[in-house]
């Protein structure tokens, strides 16, 4: 790699530097502060990877949603967020089935998602007299706040206000992995299993390609190779003017579950052949217009592209169903292809982003902190009704097992129950790939790496790579390259 290592002792140094002028502060994450896995990004390719935060709600920091209110004196629940999309649904859901009011939450909106909310996070956490009781993390960067156990910044073991590992039993496996300590403390939990599909235009789909049920358009996109033949298909069959996936931030998403070995292992930078493999996959998808070129993902261009012919199908997320990502790009309910969509499990099963409630270790009202998380994890009534409520496959598989066989569908959908998809794709995610305290800005370096490489920024997949690890390397300069010498 060309002036690799001299280049990391020169990045190492300016860090150090750069440090001593931001005042020796020790906590600024070991982020850059961009917008990844759920905000908005530049995606030729994949530069956002993932989750629901940021996506929709742009207010300003300390905006307090539809909940807000002062809370000088600690007396309320604070909740921190990046968006109110989960948090005021779930408090107006709480308070219609349990004896408490929206009056008794304080929520604390950053407006901002990826790096940027983890950022906000440390700023008003670093003032003392600033309340907090639940934090929301994202799982690319829940393991920050996790892992840490100072009074500054730090989450409590959630047996300290009352959980125990047998109320854990309903819950998904995998989603109670991302919210343990690296030395195994349970100290979060999601309401979201985050499972996805892949979500299609049934019209378009009879048209280019003879499908009438979602059996027959999951039998064309179950793995990889069959995907990318359905999308030259559709490609040829379209003159060219629709694209299968809209963007390849959605198909990275999905690509990336495949991963056999988390991004950082033993201190040092890893780099699968899952995503060795994204690279050609990626380059190949963009190229021959299988994904609309320079489609930024979140914009608005890429929610009403599903109101137009130029995309079949969009990557979706359990947050995404409901009033959020598919129903806004179809135009709504009554919207120019709204009902005209089902969704398949796609090439593999796979999450994308999530929620995780954790508790401050300054946390003053813990009985409440319990009850409101509890309701929406443990509690399989509370989940189930939030599951109803919101259209959102919850991590409560108690819950979902009740939810499943009577639910009415999504009008978006056509009446469609997603849910039963989702489950299938819930029961087959696996953590092999694991998640570490570095993957928002390593998941960025690798996403931005190879929209470039899509954009011609870079000739081969060798200098892709050096190009990656290099861009890693200037945000992490601590880790351990020698995988790459």
């Amino acid at each position: 790699m060309k002036n690799f290592k001299k280049n990391i002792a020169l990045l190492a140094a300016l860090a150090c530097a750069g440090t001593m002028l931001a005042g020796c502060n020790s906590d600024k994450p070991a982020t850059d502060g961009g917008e990844t896995t759920s905000a908005a990004g530049d995606d030729a390719g994949a530069t956002n990877d993932g989750g629901d935060a940021g996506a929709a709600d742009n207010g300003d920091a300390g905006d307090t949603g539809a909940a807000s209110g002062d809370n000088a004196d600690g007396s309320k629940l604070t909740v921190l967020c990046w968006n109110t999309d989960d948090i005021n649904p779930m408090i107006e859901n709480f308070c219609a089935n349990t004896d408490h009011t929206a009056d008794e939450f304080n929520v604390q909106n950053f407006g901002c998602g990826g790096g940027d909310a983890a950022e906000n996070y440390d700023n008003y956490l670093s003032d003392a007299n600033n309340d907090a009781d639940i934090m929301f993390v994202e799982a690319d960067w829940a393991l920050k706040y996790i892992n840490d156990d100072s009074a500054e910044k730090g989450t409590k073991a959630l047996s300290d206000i009352g959980f125990s590992d047998s109320d854990y039993g309903d819950l998904y496996g995998y989603t109670l992995e991302i919210g343990k300590s690296s030395s195994g403390v349970q100290k979060g939990l999601s309401w979201q299993a985050a499972a996805g599909g892949f979500c299609y235009r049934t019209d378009l789909a009879e048209t280019y390609l003879g499908v009438k049920t979602p059996d027959e358009m999951q039998a064309l996109v179950s793995d990889w190779d069959k995907f990318l033949d359905t999308a030259k298909k559709v490609g040829e069959a379209s003159g060219g003017q629709t694209a299968l996936a809209t963007t390849m931030g959605g198909v990275w998403q999905v690509f990336s579950a495949g991963r056999s070995t988390p991004w950082v292992v033993d201190g040092k930078l890893s780099l699968d052949d899952s995503a060795k493999g994204y690279i050609d996959f990626a380059k190949n998808m963009y190229d021959n217009g299988y994904v609309i070129k320079d489609l930024d993902q979140w914009s608005t261009d890429w929610y009403s592209a599903g109101q137009t012919d130029k995309t079949m199908g969009y990557f979706v997320s359990t947050w995404g169903f409901g009033d959020s990502i598919l129903t806004q790009a179809a135009g709504g309910e009554g919207g120019a292809t709204y009902g005209k969509w089902n969704v398949v499990v796609g090439p593999q099963p796979f999450y994308w982003g999530g929620t995780w409630a954790t508790v401050a270790n300054r946390c003053n009202n813990p009985e409440l902190a319990k009850e409101f998380i509890s309701y929406f994890t443990t509690n399989k009534d509370g989940a189930k009704a939030y599951a109803d409520f919101k259209g959102e496959y919850v991590s409560n598989k108690a819950a979902m097992a009740e939810v499943i066989p009577s639910y009415a569908g999504l009008g978006v959908l056509g009446g469609q129950n997603h849910f039963e998809v989702l489950n299938t794709v819930a029961d087959g995610i696996n953590m092999a790939g694991g998640i570490t305290e570095y993957d928002n800005t390593i998941k960025q370096a690798f996403n931005t790496t190879i929209t470039e490489y899509c954009r011609g920024t870079y000739d081969s997949v060798d200098a892709t790579i050096d190009a990656f690890v290099d861009n890693v390397a200037g945000s992490l300069p601590n880790l351990d390259y020698s995988n790459f010498d």
